[in-house]
């Protein structure tokens, strides 16, 4: 961890990314939902939208000059104007059963949506040109696997870092929880490796710790022109700057005990 930033406490995050400079959060929960903008250093937001009722915020990203963001149930895409994020239009779609995930490679927009799938879909239209099954061998993400390997899990948040897809993995067993990403290709859909961020869940308040399954880690934003990533989770306080460090001697029953 090279820097800690102050997180919205309230914030149920469901979308993290960063575009031109400007890091921008997606906040989820029925009558809560909302798209902001983010100061990088304090924390603070510079502007924010409120989403209707019905809405629960998902995933985000920025293409070209709006910001999209999905919806968990409702089946529509809302696009933004930036930086002030005013609401421009909601655009009905067809992807899958959910909206969960969101990111884009500049261009094409990649959607998970509760289970294993992985969509390619054209940023222009929201037409679905592609559908994968993402997995690691030739495991399904959101299949029960044989014992002893983790928790049946479903790819959630996305970000698009360095040529590859990473995803939040989100455990589907009642009170589990996972501090691990996915790096997924986003060609075949297959899991090429890991990101384990372990021990940030323990920096969080009180609440957030006595129910770790409730709020997870599901925040990636990556900065292509600094190289800067920034993780957080749910309701964190926190968020974090982080550098990588491979661990090329850890053995594979290490990811599958702990992802």
């Amino acid at each position: 961890v090279d820097a800690t930033v102050p997180h919205l406490a309230d914030a149920f995050t469901q979308g993290l990314t960063i575009a031109n400079g400007t890091l921008y959060e997606s906040d989820g929960l029925y009558g809560h939902s909302q798209v902001r903008s983010v100061d990088r250093i304090s924390g603070w937001t510079i502007a924010s939208t409120r989403m209707k009722h019905h809405h629960f915020a998902e995933g985000i990203e920025v293409v070209g000059n709006k910001l999209v963001q999905l919806t968990w149930k409702a089946s529509v895409v809302l696009e933004y104007s930036l930086p002030d994020l005013q609401l421009l239009r909601e655009v009905p779609v067809s992807i899958g059963r959910e909206g969960w995930g969101l990111a884009s490679d500049g261009r094409t927009l990649y959607v998970t949506d509760s289970g294993s799938a992985l969509y390619h879909v054209n940023p222009d239209t929201y037409e679905v040109e592609k559908r994968l099954t993402a997995r690691r061998g030739r495991q399904s993400l959101s299949l029960c696997p044989p014992a002893p390997r983790p928790p049946p899990t479903r790819v959630n948040e996305l970000e698009w870092v360095d040529g590859e897809l990473w995803g939040n993995v989100y455990p589907m067993y009642q009170g589990t929880a996972s501090e691990c990403v996915a790096r997924i290709n986003a060609a075949t859909g297959e899991v090429i490796g890991w990101v384990d961020f372990r021990g940030l869940l323990a920096r969080q308040r009180e609440e957030v710790r006595r129910s770790p399954h409730n709020y997870v880690l599901n925040g990636i934003a990556y900065d292509e022109r600094t190289r800067q990533l920034l993780v957080t989770g749910k309701k964190w306080d926190k968020m974090y700057e982080v550098r990588l460090q491979p661990r090329p001697d850890l053995e594979p029953t290490h990811i599958e005990k702990h992802c």
